[in-house]
């Protein structure tokens, strides 16, 4: 693994121009990567030469419309997910995972992948791969957009990707995970809307002893 560190001429020029060639093939890649998603990346800027105000780059987690994105390349997009990982493109994934909110909502994304893959031919190992890979992708999405599935408010991206799970894959390791999840964010739920009820409770309780206080 540490080869590549011994194989290096004697001369700190050599080493340098080896790192500078190095970044630049990443530095390559990552534009590369980042073209496949230049509707999404856009930012909201107006022009100085205009006479206008330059606004601040936009949080790429809000809800989204601001970035205008046909249905079908949206749909190619989500398609391309599953092979990005199969083909060991590491810079894909993460660029969607960042901006994908600009121009879709969770509900949309996971539709467009599970009707990509609603079905799996059994005893077929190039599936089983897939399986596998769209796994990979979910576990890393539920990991770095973690409000994206844990939003006691809002907890039907879960239950669909719940349902899709025990569908599919049932036995999977992030089938528990998922179930865990959402045991315990359903619990979370029933606290808040007790605590609700109860401070509810107690209002009306108060108001009743204080009839003065009923017209308020």
């Amino acid at each position: 693994m540490f080869l590549c560190c011994l194989r290096t001429t004697r001369g700190s020029g050599h080493r340098k121009n080896n790192r500078e060639g190095r970044g630049g093939v990443w530095r390559r890649r990552v534009h590369s990567s980042l073209q496949h998603l230049w509707p999404f990346a856009r930012k909201k800027t107006n022009h100085k030469d205009q006479g206008e105000n330059v606004s601040a780059p936009e949080d790429p987690r809000e809800h989204c419309t601001q970035s205008h994105v046909s249905a079908d390349t949206l749909k190619k997009l989500v398609n391309h997910l599953v092979p990005s990982l199969q083909s060991g493109d590491p810079f894909f994934i993460p660029a969607f995972l960042s901006t994908y909110r600009r121009f879709a909502t969770t509900l949309q994304v996971l539709n467009l992948l599970f009707k990509r893959y609603e079905y799996f031919r059994p005893n077929s190992e190039e599936d089983e791969q897939v399986k596998n890979t769209l796994c990979s992708f979910l576990n890393t999405w539920m990991d770095k957009n973690t409000e994206d599935f844990c939003q006691t408010s809002d907890l039907l991206p879960l239950n669909y990707l719940k349902t899709y799970l025990s569908m599919n894959m049932p036995d999977s390791d992030l089938n528990v995970r998922v179930t865990r999840l959402l045991t315990q964010l359903q619990k979370e739920q029933a606290n808040v809307s007790q605590a609700k009820d109860e401070e509810d409770s107690d209002l009306e309780s108060n108001t009743s002893s204080y009839p003065e206080l009923e017209g308020y």
